[in-house]
């Protein structure tokens, strides 16, 4: 995290620096950015850090060591797996370091020693060909009508090579070409261009308004802050859905969207070639 050093009249020294305020200052600046996920998941780790310390701030100051592998147990004592406390304690390790390059820390790493690493997950979820085929193939009966939408969103993914939901929303008519769908991931610099085979037509016209000319309109605002909250209601919404779907099911783990984005190459190892061609 680059950018100017925060400092006003009251936090303007390494002892005296408020480490949670700063942090919240560090969002503050995101959310002008435009960031709002990233500020939404900082405020979520710096608030985890201030019920371990219980207090409405400390001083920069006061991150030492001892203090930094206290929280680290206090996580593991939450019964959070080893990538998750990883990455608390890398947002808290982030957000000293740029305190550090600030001027408001008196210096050493406190985090030093503490592993804030990733380790990949070998396995991920992900299903077969004939779990798809169940769950297209679902009676929903009088379900509402968000279950359907739900189990359309997972299958347009899993159709479209496990395209996320971010994408599905911003998806307009602009970008089918014929039989072609063409797109270009959020964060990613080239264009992505798939079959736009017949089932993802249907799922598409059953969504379909007048007056706009998204596939799936569910972003609907203007602001960008709006956007990004109708965004995460949406996968909210979505992402409960389908776990109505998958106890139904009875499948061996939490049906979500990124289930269906794992689930296209989890679907095409456990074909033989000959169904594949």
């Amino acid at each position: 995290m680059g950018g100017m050093p925060i400092t006003t009249p009251e936090t303007n020294t390494a002892q005296g620096a408020g480490f949670i305020t700063y942090a919240r200052r560090i969002t503050a600046e995101m959310r002008e950015k435009g960031r709002y996920d990233a500020a939404h998941k900082l405020d979520t780790y710096i608030g985890r850090f201030a019920a371990f310390t219980g207090k409405g701030d400390i001083p920069i100051g006061d991150l030492t060591p001892q203090l930094v592998s206290s929280y680290r147990a206090w996580l593991a004592d939450k019964a959070l797996g080893r990538n998750s406390i990883a990455l608390y304690m890398r947002s808290l390790k982030r957000v000293y370091l740029r305190a550090a390059a600030d001027g408001l820390a008196a210096g050493g790493n406190p985090f030093a020693g503490i592993d804030t690493s990733y380790r990949p997950k070998k396995d991920k979820p992900g299903l077969t060909l004939d779990d798809i085929r169940r769950i297209a193939r679902l009676e929903l009966g009088k379900s509402r009508p968000a279950v359907g939408f739900a189990r359309d969103m997972f299958l347009f993914s899993v159709l479209t090579h496990g395209m996320t939901c971010g994408d599905i929303f911003r998806l307009t008519r602009g970008n089918i070409h014929g039989d072609r769908l063409t797109y270009t991931p959020k964060g990613a610099a080239n264009e992505v261009t798939i079959a736009y085979e017949p089932a993802l037509q249907e799922i598409a016209e059953r969504h379909a308004r007048p007056g706009t000319p998204y596939l799936f309109p569910v972003i609907t605002a203007c602001d960008a802050r709006e956007q990004w909250l109708q965004h995460c209601r949406a996968l909210h919404n979505i992402n409960r859905n389908l776990k109505t779907i998958g106890r139904r099911l009875a499948l061996p783990f939490p049906l979500t969207m990124t289930v269906a984005h794992h689930s296209w190459q989890s679907m095409t190892r456990s074909l033989s070639i000959a169904q594949l061609l």
